[in-house]
């Protein structure tokens, strides 16, 4: 059985980010995500980035530690979860990471964790997504 990772986190956009330059980032952070077999999502509402990311943690940690709380597009980043699951949660959504840009989209993901509550983390990441709900 392969070991697997959760970290979760939401973390404060650099205020200086243009609208072009959070494009930019989707693009990577979904090209980077795809090449590493890690599923989970991304967005941005409200000056605040949201991400659930999963997979095999050899990727994650590495990840997390040194590019994703390293990198000065974003600050006051807050682990909610970091820890080894015993599977991934949006496997079945969606077996690519995402990055989310539309409020359907969320309401989707919000629709998922509802119907899969009985994975460890879903309950948990479906209250942290109820403010991001309300981008524009």
């Amino acid at each position: 059985m392969e070991v697997l990772h959760t970290i979760c986190y939401i973390s404060k956009a650099n205020p200086s980010l243009s609208e072009d330059e959070i494009q930019l980032l989707f693009e990577q952070v979904n090209q980077c995500n795809q090449v590493l077999g890690i599923t989970g999502f991304l967005t941005y509402s409200f000056g605040r980035f949201f991400q659930v990311l999963e997979g095999n943690p050899k990727h994650i940690l590495p990840l997390f530690e040194n590019k994703i709380k390293e990198d000065q597009r974003h600050t006051e980043i807050f682990e909610v979860y970091n820890r080894s699951t015993p599977h991934q949660v949006f496997l079945k959504y969606n077996s690519k990471f995402k990055v989310v840009t539309q409020k359907e989209e969320l309401q989707n993901i919000e629709k998922y964790l509802l119907a899969h509550r009985a994975a460890e983390n879903s309950e948990k990441i479906s209250r942290l997504l109820k403010p991001f709900l309300f981008f524009d």
